[in-house]
């Protein structure tokens, strides 16, 4: 799509520039991936107060996608943002800014121009015993989003209901649902050998596995999936992978597996990289995903489009996004994680049912289109 006069975007992602990362990180990639493959009157501008990045992988980065890293670093940028509100973000930016795009609420960002703010969730606001930080900063940057935001993107519908429910009816004519998509052509290459270097502390290879994702916090609700798997492990064959970088109040899970004597069963891998995920996914018998809060809950629809059958929450957005292709279960529920766990690792024809209503469930969300929604975001603000 071609226009006369280009719009640009100062498309703002601490994320974006990160050296690892899931979730919000692999929203800002996509997204930007995506305007940028289809939409040619829409100039993205990505910008950073830093990245952690190794030198070489930052100016690649920087060389592909003209990220610009602003000169005040990452401590005094968001001070001066939050206290003064000022400098406007696009002094820094070369071009001319029509749109400043907050990828993901932290801290308020200071412009003058059109604002666009995708929210993923508001949890530290509305579910504050799920997360670890003082949600002060949080809660600036919202209030600097209801103030001066001309458009509110949110997730998820659960997202959007939550933000007005939170901050009131008025908000409503602002926010657009967009809901995140899945790569579907990450999982029609060979995975690799999830046995392999790199791969430690696998369960053996002759041993079935299902598996939950993501950083360990007490949202993930690990806590109840063990106990579970701890009631039935004496029927099931499965061994329990644990895919996630180390999160809030870790120590009381490991501590938890050693409890319920799962030390052999249970396998805490750490943090993976997508490829390792996508190989993780496409291996494991099922994917367990009963989280109490999501904004969204993308993982369940990776696992879908690498075949993975899913038992996930019937709460917050998770319903949303799986539809009827997941087996759900109450998260507060031990007795019903359990069940769900024992049907999936005795039950391969229902596990193929899931397989199939998942493939199928996959095929309503695609980076393209939520490319496509936010590019129409941007062309109704100016």
């Amino acid at each position: 799509m071609v226009a006369d006069t280009s719009i640009n975007v100062a498309y703002f992602s601490n994320q974006f520039a990160a050296a690892n990362g899931h979730g919000i990180a692999h929203y800002a990639h996509r997204v930007y991936e995506g305007l940028k493959a289809e939409h040619a009157d829409i100039n993205i501008i990505p910008v950073a107060t830093w990245s952690n990045r190794a030198s070489e992988a930052k100016q690649r980065l920087q060389d592909d996608t003209g990220l610009l890293l602003l000169p005040w670093g990452r401590k005094l940028t968001p001070l001066s943002w939050t206290f003064w509100n000022s400098p406007p973000i696009e002094s820094w930016v070369k071009e001319p800014i029509d749109i400043t795009h907050i990828v993901s609420l932290g801290f308020p960002v200071a412009t003058k121009k059109k604002l666009v703010v995708t929210v993923h969730d508001i949890g530290p606001l509305t579910h504050p015993e799920y997360f670890y930080d003082n949600p002060w900063l949080f809660k600036r940057s919202f209030d600097h989003m209801v103030k001066y935001a001309d458009t509110i993107i949110c997730v998820s519908q659960a997202t959007a209901d939550e933000v007005i429910g939170y901050a009131g009816a008025g908000l409503a004519d602002r926010i657009h649902v967009v809901h995140e998509g899945v790569d579907i052509s990450c999982y029609e290459n060979d995975p690799i050998d999830i046995y392999g270097a790199g791969m430690e502390d696998m369960p053996p290879e002759d041993v079935p596995f299902f598996m939950a994702a993501g950083a360990i916090s007490p949202r993930k609700n690990i806590t109840r999936a063990l106990e579970a798997f701890a009631t039935i492990k004496d029927s099931i064959p499965h061994h329990f992978v644990l895919a996630g970088g180390k999160g809030w109040k870790e120590g009381d899970v490991v501590g938890l597996i050693s409890k319920l004597g799962l030390t052999e069963r249970v396998h805490l891998l750490g943090y993976r990289s997508d490829v390792q995920l996508q190989a993780l996914y496409k291996a494991a018998s099922f994917y367990l995903h009963v989280s109490l809060f999501e904004g969204f809950g993308l993982t369940v629809l990776e696992a879908m489009a690498a075949g993975c059958p899913v038992i996930t929450s019937n709460i917050s957005s998770l319903p949303e996004v799986a539809g009827d292709a997941a087996l759900l279960v109450d998260p507060l529920s031990v007795e019903e994680i359990a069940g769900a766990i024992e049907c999936f690792s005795l039950n391969g024809e229902q596990r193929k049912e899931y397989t199939r209503k998942g493939r199928s469930r996959v095929g309503e969300f695609s980076w393209s289109d939520t490319a496509n929604k936010v590019a129409d975001v941007y062309r109704g603000l100016v």
